[in-house]
Protein backbone atom coordinates (compact mmCIF):
# COMPACT_ATOMS: atom_id res chain seq x y z
CA UNK A 1 0.00 0.00 0.00
CA UNK A 2 2.88 2.32 0.70
CA UNK A 3 4.06 1.72 -2.80
CA UNK A 4 0.73 2.83 -4.10
CA UNK A 5 0.86 5.97 -1.99
CA UNK A 6 4.36 6.75 -3.21
CA UNK A 7 3.27 6.19 -6.82
CA UNK A 8 0.29 8.47 -6.35
CA UNK A 9 2.44 11.14 -4.68
CA UNK A 10 4.98 11.14 -7.50
CA UNK A 11 2.29 11.42 -10.21
CA UNK A 12 1.88 15.21 -9.84
CA UNK A 13 5.64 15.61 -9.97
CA UNK A 14 5.86 13.66 -13.21
CA UNK A 15 2.96 15.63 -14.72
CA UNK A 16 4.67 18.90 -13.87
CA UNK A 17 7.68 17.87 -15.95
CA UNK A 18 5.67 18.15 -19.18
CA UNK A 19 6.24 21.43 -21.00
CA UNK A 20 3.18 23.73 -21.08
CA UNK A 21 1.38 24.08 -24.39
CA UNK A 22 2.32 27.22 -26.23
CA UNK A 23 0.11 29.19 -28.63
CA UNK A 24 0.69 28.42 -32.29
CA UNK A 25 3.04 30.90 -33.95
CA UNK A 26 1.30 33.83 -35.64
CA UNK A 27 1.69 33.89 -39.39
CA UNK A 28 3.91 36.57 -40.82
CA UNK A 29 1.96 39.46 -42.38
CA UNK A 30 1.62 39.33 -46.14
CA UNK A 31 4.05 41.66 -47.88
CA UNK A 32 2.50 44.90 -49.07
CA UNK A 33 2.70 45.20 -52.81
CA UNK A 34 2.83 48.66 -54.31
CA UNK A 35 -0.26 49.19 -56.42
CA UNK A 36 -0.60 51.21 -59.56
CA UNK A 37 -2.19 54.58 -59.04
CA UNK A 38 -5.90 54.08 -59.64
CA UNK A 39 -7.55 56.07 -62.40
CA UNK A 40 -9.60 58.96 -61.06
CA UNK A 41 -13.24 58.07 -60.63
CA UNK A 42 -15.66 59.83 -62.94
CA UNK A 43 -17.27 62.88 -61.44
CA UNK A 44 -20.71 62.03 -60.09
CA UNK A 45 -23.80 62.91 -62.07
CA UNK A 46 -25.93 65.50 -60.32
CA UNK A 47 -29.13 63.63 -59.50
CA UNK A 48 -32.57 64.98 -58.73
CA UNK A 49 -33.26 64.37 -55.06
CA UNK A 50 -36.63 62.87 -54.26
CA UNK A 51 -39.37 61.60 -56.54
CA UNK A 52 -38.81 63.27 -59.92
CA UNK A 53 -42.12 61.98 -61.29
CA UNK A 54 -43.96 64.63 -59.25
CA UNK A 55 -41.34 67.39 -59.25
CA UNK A 56 -41.94 70.60 -61.20
CA UNK A 57 -40.88 70.55 -64.85
CA UNK A 58 -37.94 72.60 -66.06
CA UNK A 59 -39.39 75.81 -67.59
CA UNK A 60 -39.70 75.67 -71.37
CA UNK A 61 -41.33 73.76 -74.18
CA UNK A 62 -40.38 71.64 -77.20
CA UNK A 63 -40.18 73.05 -80.74
CA UNK A 64 -39.86 70.85 -83.84
CA UNK A 65 -37.77 71.78 -86.89
CA UNK A 66 -36.99 69.85 -90.05
CA UNK A 67 -34.29 70.85 -92.49
CA UNK A 68 -34.02 68.32 -95.31
CA UNK A 69 -33.32 64.92 -93.79
CA UNK A 70 -32.43 66.37 -90.36
CA UNK A 71 -35.18 66.51 -87.70
CA UNK A 72 -34.65 68.37 -84.43
CA UNK A 73 -36.75 68.85 -81.31
CA UNK A 74 -35.39 71.68 -79.15
CA UNK A 75 -36.40 72.36 -75.56
CA UNK A 76 -36.11 75.77 -73.95
CA UNK A 77 -37.76 79.03 -73.07
CA UNK A 78 -39.16 80.98 -76.03
CA UNK A 79 -36.60 83.46 -77.35
CA UNK A 80 -33.69 81.77 -75.54
CA UNK A 81 -31.08 79.20 -76.45
CA UNK A 82 -32.00 75.52 -76.48
CA UNK A 83 -31.53 73.89 -73.09
CA UNK A 84 -31.93 70.38 -74.53
CA UNK A 85 -32.42 68.76 -77.91
CA UNK A 86 -32.99 65.54 -79.79
CA UNK A 87 -31.60 65.55 -83.31
CA UNK A 88 -31.87 62.88 -86.00
CA UNK A 89 -29.24 62.68 -88.67
CA UNK A 90 -28.54 59.63 -90.88
CA UNK A 91 -30.26 57.09 -88.60
CA UNK A 92 -28.55 58.35 -85.44
CA UNK A 93 -30.25 60.34 -82.70
CA UNK A 94 -28.23 62.74 -80.62
CA UNK A 95 -29.64 63.70 -77.26
CA UNK A 96 -28.02 66.79 -75.75
CA UNK A 97 -28.36 69.39 -73.05
CA UNK A 98 -26.71 72.71 -72.38
CA UNK A 99 -23.78 72.65 -70.00
CA UNK A 100 -20.07 73.14 -69.47
CA UNK A 101 -17.75 70.63 -67.85
CA UNK A 102 -13.99 70.66 -67.28
CA UNK A 103 -12.07 68.88 -70.02
CA UNK A 104 -10.07 66.79 -67.55
CA UNK A 105 -12.95 64.69 -66.18
CA UNK A 106 -14.91 61.84 -67.65
CA UNK A 107 -18.55 62.75 -67.71
CA UNK A 108 -21.84 61.10 -68.48
CA UNK A 109 -25.35 61.96 -69.51
CA UNK A 110 -27.93 60.12 -67.45
CA UNK A 111 -31.43 59.64 -68.87
CA UNK A 112 -34.18 58.56 -66.47
CA UNK A 113 -37.62 57.49 -67.63
CA UNK A 114 -40.47 55.80 -65.79
CA UNK A 115 -39.18 52.51 -67.26
CA UNK A 116 -35.41 52.63 -66.80
CA UNK A 117 -32.30 54.68 -66.24
CA UNK A 118 -29.32 54.80 -68.56
CA UNK A 119 -25.91 56.47 -68.34
CA UNK A 120 -24.31 57.47 -71.64
CA UNK A 121 -20.76 58.71 -72.21
CA UNK A 122 -20.86 62.27 -73.47
CA UNK A 123 -18.93 64.45 -75.81
CA UNK A 124 -18.94 68.23 -75.91
CA UNK A 125 -20.35 69.83 -79.06
CA UNK A 126 -18.87 73.37 -79.15
CA UNK A 127 -20.64 74.33 -82.38
CA UNK A 128 -24.03 73.77 -80.75
CA UNK A 129 -23.57 76.29 -77.94
CA UNK A 130 -21.52 74.04 -75.64
CA UNK A 131 -24.01 71.16 -75.59
CA UNK A 132 -23.19 67.93 -73.76
CA UNK A 133 -24.28 65.19 -76.16
CA UNK A 134 -24.57 61.44 -76.60
CA UNK A 135 -25.53 59.66 -79.81
CA UNK A 136 -27.27 56.33 -80.28
CA UNK A 137 -28.81 54.45 -83.21
CA UNK A 138 -32.45 55.42 -83.76
CA UNK A 139 -33.50 51.83 -83.00
CA UNK A 140 -32.13 51.95 -79.45
CA UNK A 141 -34.87 51.05 -76.91
CA UNK A 142 -34.02 54.14 -74.84
CA UNK A 143 -36.00 56.26 -77.29
CA UNK A 144 -39.13 54.10 -76.87
CA UNK A 145 -38.72 54.49 -73.11
CA UNK A 146 -38.54 58.28 -73.53
CA UNK A 147 -41.67 58.39 -75.74
CA UNK A 148 -43.71 56.23 -73.35
CA UNK A 149 -42.36 57.65 -70.09
CA UNK A 150 -45.24 58.92 -67.99
CA UNK A 151 -45.34 62.48 -69.26
CA UNK A 152 -41.75 63.37 -68.43
CA UNK A 153 -38.16 62.22 -68.35
CA UNK A 154 -34.99 63.46 -66.67
CA UNK A 155 -31.76 64.54 -68.32
CA UNK A 156 -28.92 64.62 -65.81
CA UNK A 157 -25.27 65.34 -66.50
CA UNK A 158 -22.04 65.54 -64.58
CA UNK A 159 -21.84 68.79 -62.60
CA UNK A 160 -25.08 70.14 -64.09
CA UNK A 161 -28.46 70.71 -62.46
CA UNK A 162 -30.97 67.99 -63.44
CA UNK A 163 -33.56 68.84 -66.10
CA UNK A 164 -37.06 67.35 -65.86
CA UNK A 165 -38.60 67.79 -69.30
CA UNK A 166 -42.02 66.83 -70.65
CA UNK A 167 -42.50 64.10 -73.23
CA UNK A 168 -44.26 65.76 -76.14
CA UNK A 169 -45.19 64.87 -79.74
CA UNK A 170 -42.15 66.81 -81.03
CA UNK A 171 -39.85 64.27 -79.34
CA UNK A 172 -41.77 61.31 -80.77
CA UNK A 173 -41.74 62.89 -84.23
CA UNK A 174 -37.93 63.15 -84.28
CA UNK A 175 -37.63 59.51 -83.25
CA UNK A 176 -40.22 58.34 -85.79
CA UNK A 177 -38.61 60.37 -88.59
CA UNK A 178 -35.25 58.85 -87.76
CA UNK A 179 -36.66 55.33 -87.88
CA UNK A 180 -38.21 56.01 -91.27
CA UNK A 181 -41.81 55.80 -90.07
Amino acid sequence: MIRHLIALATLPLIASCVAPRSAPPTPAPAPVRPSATPAPAPAPVERHAGDWSYAPLTPGDWVFRREGAVSTAMFGVAGGDAAALLRCEAGTITIARAGVIPADISASLNIRTSFAERALPIRVVPAAGRMLAASLPATDPLFDQIIYSRGRFVIEATRQPPMIVPTRPEVARVIENCRGA
